[in-house]
Formats: structure tokens, sequence, C-alpha cells
């Protein structure tokens, strides 16, 4: 009786793990597919390797319990190179919840890599029912990933730009510009030949040169000297400006990206006084001659200039002014012109010129003493640039004898 009670139970046991599996089977028949995303992002980018972030998230729909194997992601090239396999762990996803794999991986910026890549996820997705009903789904989910955004983010390097006038010639000053430009990016970025272009306030050109183009590692500065020249009529200009052109540009693997890069700067117009040197001088010297005549006296006025520079200036309205002096008080009499010339560089230039002074002027008949006690000549004149409108102005004087003309 016992047996037949036990074989009753195991019966009935046998039949009720039937139904449960029959149940189990069907569901397992009913097994819903994942849903599987696969996001890529470029992290990263230096002048040797991408940095890739691979994020893949599987949700499993189903309401018992899901395993998974032999997970993998694999990059290729448009040609079928790989250039990137990732090995992602297994594991279970229970009913109806979301799990994430994630990692980064660095693909090295050698060849061509101007073309779509593709990056396919492949492993088993399944279930396992207590070792005796096993039912799998391979899992194929493929994404193209661009790489032509990747220097969409490239920044314009930093430019600053000093500027100095230089040394003078006939026709122009010579001009340098100092260029420091700062690479705040990972990587290494060509710049194109840098045009600097000077110009007054009305837009008109009065000097150009360019610097040449060179390449500057990524995160860090490099400064470029370059030097033109400029005309003469810019010190003529109310304002100076100096317009830098350029383009900056990256080629990562086949990928190219140029960006235009400009810059307006203010500069300083020098004064024509600065090119004028203290040693040695600008040397001038005015000799009179004074010979009785009716009326009056006659002069010869001689001026000698010393240029002593290597620069062409010209000299303009040179005049001598006369005074009378006496008791140290002067009293203008009349002014003796010498004419306007150039000043020839590293030589001695002469001016002559005549001067009449009628006695009427030089003898005082109000009281004070008939004669002056002195003629002071003062020498007055304009030194300019050919075509500039700065002047130095110049004033020399001296004490003229006239003491042949008092009584013995």
């Amino acid at each position: 009786m016992k047996k037949a009670i036990i074989a009753i139970i195991l019966a009935v046991l046998f039949l009720l793990n039937i139904v449960a599996a029959a149940f189990i089977f069907l569901d397992i028949q009913a097994l819903q597919f994942p849903k599987t995303t696969i996001r890529v992002d470029v992290v990263q980018v230096n002048s040797t390797e991408l940095i890739i972030h691979h994020e893949l998230q599987i949700y499993n729909p189903n309401s018992f319990e899901m395993i998974l194997k032999n997970f993998q992601i694999v990059t290729t090239t448009p040609t079928g190179d790989e250039i990137l396999r990732m090995v992602i762990d297994g594991g279970s996803i229970p009913g109806q919840s979301n799990r994430s794999y994630s990692a980064n991986d660095h693909i090295s910026l050698k060849g061509n890599l101007s073309g779509d890549l593709t990056s396919t996820v492949t492993g088993i997705v399944g279930i396992n029912f207590l070792g005796v009903i096993q039912k799998t789904i391979p899992l194929e989910v493929t994404v193209l990933i661009s790489l032509n955004d990747i220097l969409t983010k490239i920044s314009v390097p930093a430019i600053s730009v000093q500027t100095e006038f230089g040394t003078l010639t006939r026709t122009a000053i010579t001009f340098n510009a100092t260029v420091d430009i700062t690479n705040t990016n990972s990587f290494d970025l060509f710049i194109k030949d840098i045009a600097l272009n000077i110009t007054t306030e009305t837009g008109k050109s009065v000097g150009n040169f360019t610097i040449p183009g060179f390449q500057m590692p990524a995160e860090q500065s490099v400064t470029r000297k370059g030097s033109g020249t400029v005309l003469l009529e810019a010190l003529n200009a109310k304002q100076l400006h100096l317009a830098l052109t350029t383009e900056a540009g990256a080629t990562i693997a086949g990928l190219n990206k140029t960006l235009p890069v400009s810059a307006i700067i203010n500069v300083a117009i020098p004064n024509f006084a600065q090119y004028i040197p203290a040693q040695p001088p600008l040397e001038l010297a005015i000799n009179i001659d004074f010979v009785k005549a009716r009326g009056g006296l006659n002069g010869n006025m001689t001026l000698e200039v010393i240029n002593p520079t290597k620069i062409h200036l010209i000299a303009r309205d040179l005049v001598v002014d006369y005074y009378r002096v006496k008791n140290n008080k002067k009293t203008f009499i009349t002014e003796g012109p010498l004419g306007s010339g150039e000043l020839v560089p590293e030589n001695t230039t002469y001016f002559h010129g005549k001067i009449f002074i009628p006695f009427s002027k030089l003898i005082n008949l109000s009281g004070g003493g008939l004669f002056p006690d002195a003629v002071f000549a003062q020498l007055r004149a304009n030194i300019f640039l050919s075509g500039i409108n700065q002047s130095l102005p110049v004033a020399i004087g001296s004490f003229v004898d006239i003491r042949l003309f008092k009584p013995d």
C-alpha cells in the first residue's frame, strides 16, 4: 500500500512537471528579441590617435531572465580593415530590465579614415531553464560612424601682433611684425602663409608682406617674425591699420578642415623727428657779410648745412630774420629769404641769398642812442622728408658785427 501511494505521488509530480515544462516551453517560443541600442561618440582626438566611446544598451522585454554571451564590438574601415575589436563581458538581464555596457578604445590615426566606419555588435541572447530547456538567438547590430565631424570642434588659434618701424630710406620705412600664435587644440595645426597689409584710415594700401606658413604642435605657442616696407606717405595718415589674414587647419587620417583667421591691429604713426639721429647732429651755420651801400647795407648770406644721415631731407621756408638790438631789447627790422632745397645725405649743402637793410631802420632818432648795440640775425627753417607733411622746425641765431658803422 505504501509503495502504491509513493508511486501515485511520483506520477502526479511527473505530470505537473510535464505541464509546467509545456507552459515554459510555450513561453520560450514566444521569446521576444531584446531591444539593442549602440551609441558611438568621439571623446578625444589628437595628432596620433582617436579615442572612441562605445555605449551598448540592451533591454529585456520578456518576463523571464535572459542570458548574454560571446558579445563583442568590431569596427572596420570602408575597405574592410579591422581597426577595433572590443570583447564585452556576458551575464544576464532580469525580465523587463536594462543593462548597459560601455568602454573607451583608442584608434590609431594611420591611413585614410575619411569614409564611414562600421561598428558591428555580435553576440548570443537566450534563456536556460533547469539546464534542460535552452533557447538562444544570435544578435547582430551594425552602426555607421562618420569621422567627418571630429574636426568641427577645431579651435581658432589665438593671435597677437607687435609692430615696429625700422630704418628709413628715400621712399619707404622698414616695418617689422612679430606674430605670436597659440594652438589650444589637442592636435597639430598647419598655418598657411600669413598675409599682412598696412592701410590708412581711408583704406589705401601703403605696404604689405607675407610670413611663410608653418606647422604648429598641439597645445603650444609659436612666434614668427616678418618684415616689409611702408611708403613714406603713410606718415601723412591720421591712422594706420594692419590687417592680418591666414588660414589654420588640420589634416587627420585623410580628413581636412581649415578655418579663416584674421585680425586688425592699429599701428601708431611714428614721429619724423625720431629718424634724425642726435649724434652726429644736423649742423647749420649762417654767415652774413655786410658792405655799405647807398641808403643802407647790402648783405651776402651763406647758409651751410651738414646732413650726416643717410636720409634725403628737404629744407623749406629758409628765412633769416633781422633784429635791431638796443639795451637787450630786440626790434624786428626785415627778413631775408634763402629759398628751399634738398639736403644731400652725408654731405654739405649751401644756400645763398642777399639782404638790404636801410639805415632808416638801423638808426633810432627817437632817443636812447642813435646806433644799435648789435644786429641779431635768426635763421628759421623747416626740415621735411620728401612727400611727408610732418616737419622738423629748426632755428639758429647769430649776432652781426656792426662796429664799423659806429663813429670812431
